[in-house]
């Protein structure tokens, strides 16, 4: 197994109790420590050469902000973490949408850039279980990812504003998503095979397997215990079992959805109309 595939050996118990309070949302990728914007930002910068011409952390980040604030959304929770050396960046922004009312879930921007090339500039639109801080990333919803050519920094400001423009529709047609998986019940054997289907598109490893049964026969969170056996509870087995890989995350809550929702027999496209029509 990579690194990638790794759970995080950080253990922010080491921190002080008030960072813990604030902090313990984001679970972080292996190697991966929170960082607070100044130290996010103070992280140098490459040099741009012909082929290759670097977004700094500043920029997304606050660019990101702007645009949120210009949308009329509000920030609730900001959080960043750097990997490698401080040459990879992964954080969350927990936006509150005035117009959906209060859930047991919200809406979430996942955002990720790198020094070391290598990852591409991206922005994804997702959602967090807030009982158990589960995130979870859905199809279209990785909505722009750029390499980092000579024409990224003129397009990324429109493409940010499209990105954020999106939440509200984005977000109304998982939650939608969600509302039915919960009122989908399972059985042990279904359960089982959809087990063995997140295994076979990569949204598991080998070894994650046995965690999610673990979670799907005894979750450990007792709202789970009380919605019964459903998608719901299965999905959430899942996400509790993978959610330490910020960085391979986005693909592989898609991947379990992609499972669900072929299982389910939910349409992508009677699902936006539902999400636009709510």
């Amino acid at each position: 197994m990579d690194n990638e595939s790794k759970q995080n050996d950080y253990d922010i118990n080491s921190e002080p109790r008030e960072w813990r309070l604030r902090m313990k949302g984001l679970m972080l990728h292996c190697g991966s420590q929170l960082r607070s914007r100044d130290e996010v930002f103070a992280v140098p910068v490459p040099p741009a050469t012909v082929s290759y011409v670097p977004v700094s952390y500043e920029s997304l980040v606050t660019r990101i902000e702007k645009q949120v604030a210009a949308e009329g959304f509000t920030i609730l929770e900001e959080k960043l973490a750097l990997a490698k050396n401080g040459q990879r960046l992964f954080g969350l922004m927990r936006i509150e949408l005035s117009e959906f009312p209060t859930r047991d879930y919200g809406c979430v921007l996942g955002l990720r850039n790198s020094y070391d090339k290598s990852c591409s500039t991206g922005l994804c639109i997702g959602a967090s279980v807030f009982v158990c801080d589960n995130l979870s990333f859905q199809g279209s919803q990785v909505t722009f990812q750029r390499k980092h050519t000579t024409n990224l920094l003129r397009d990324l400001s429109w493409q940010i504003t499209q990105t954020i423009a999106m939440l509200p529709v984005q977000f109304a047609t998982q939650s939608r998503t969600f509302e039915i998986y919960r009122e989908t019940p399972l059985s042990d054997q279904q359960a089982h095979d959809l087990v063995i289907q997140f295994y076979d598109k990569h949204a598991l490893n080998l070894s994650d397997i046995p965690g999610v049964l673990k979670e799907w026969r005894a979750p450990r969170h007792p709202e789970f215990v009380e919605a019964g056996k459903t998608a719901w509870r299965l999905f959430n087995a899942a996400t509790e079992t993978i959610k330490g890989d910020l960085w391979r995350l986005p693909p592989r809550t898609n991947a379990i959805h992609e499972v669900l929702d072929e299982a389910l027999q939910i349409q992508p496209n009677s699902i936006e109309e539902l999400a636009v029509t709510a």
